[in-house]
């Protein structure tokens, strides 16, 4: 895709403030003159309209589709409806904002700030939510796809299965997440559960045999060979990423990559 500026959009500035009526200014110019194989350049924008009101502001049903607006600042603001398709959102921040029935298709939500957003019935067929933020969203009727990335859990919802955990010394835990363990997952592939059987420690070269490995977070959380470990506590809420429990990677090369 080419990029194009928006004509008298300081792009000197590191974070540059657009009123509402610049932002409709250049996305009306931009949907008028576009050809196939361009995006408009929006990023880094804060929208400055209404700082002292409590009231959104209203960017409802508009199509705002092939626009780059990653690291750019749109707190409580009410897009319901509007069409984002093939648009970059990466690492935006957006807490608080309306985003119910919203196109995502084939978009890039990549570390954006989503907490308290309203993505209730939003079309998210290709989305990629790598990283993003999504405590205390609604959520209710989100439509994902095979295609969607990381908003599915990365591990298996049911049964047993096993994983691999890196431990303090270079040591590398193989784990059996049993049936009945509670699990989850965020927007990244590290997934934490409530309890979990070590079943072999090795080194991270795939050599050696040991009884026990000590964790990185805690040294006096011991994982032993052929014992059941169980995680101080465990938050169901599946979006607090960091939040207490046995956190462990399904790959041996994901868990090798952590720390």
């Amino acid at each position: 895709m080419k990029k194009i500026l928006a004509e008298g959009l300081d792009y000197s500035n590191s974070l540059r403030e657009v009123s509402y009526r610049e932002l409709v200014k250049y996305v009306d110019y931009f949907r008028k003159t576009r050809a196939d194989d361009e995006i408009l350049d929006l990023s880094m924008i804060k929208l400055v309209d209404k700082k002292d009101s409590k009231e959104s502001i209203d960017l409802r049903g508009r199509d705002m589709s092939f626009i780059d607006f990653s690291w750019s600042d749109f707190i409580n603001v009410d897009f319901t409806g509007t069409d984002f398709s093939n648009s970059i959102l990466d690492n935006g921040k957006f807490t608080g904002s309306n985003f119910s029935e919203c196109i995502f298709k084939d978009s890039s939500l990549y570390g954006s700030d989503l907490r308290a957003c309203n993505l209730s019935n939003s079309d998210c067929d290709g989305t990629i939510f790598t990283s993003a933020i999504l405590i205390d969203a609604n959520l209710e009727g989100l439509k994902d796809s095979d295609r969607t990335v990381h908003f599915r859990m990365a591990c298996p919802e049911k049964g047993y299965f096993f994983a691999y955990k890196k431990c303090f010394n270079d040591r590398m835990v193989k784990l059996l997440i049993p049936a009945d363990a509670k699990r989850c997952s965020s927007t990244t592939n590290a997934c934490r559960c409530d309890k979990a059987i070590t079943v072999a420690i090795m080194n991270t070269d795939k050599s050696g045999f040991y009884t026990e490995a000590s964790s990185f977070v805690d040294e006096n959380f011991v994982y032993r060979l052929g014992e059941m470990s169980y995680a101080d506590s465990y938050h169901e809420d599946r979006w607090l990423d960091s939040s207490h429990g046995i956190h462990f990677w399904m790959s041996f090369e994901e868990a090798l990559g952590y720390m």
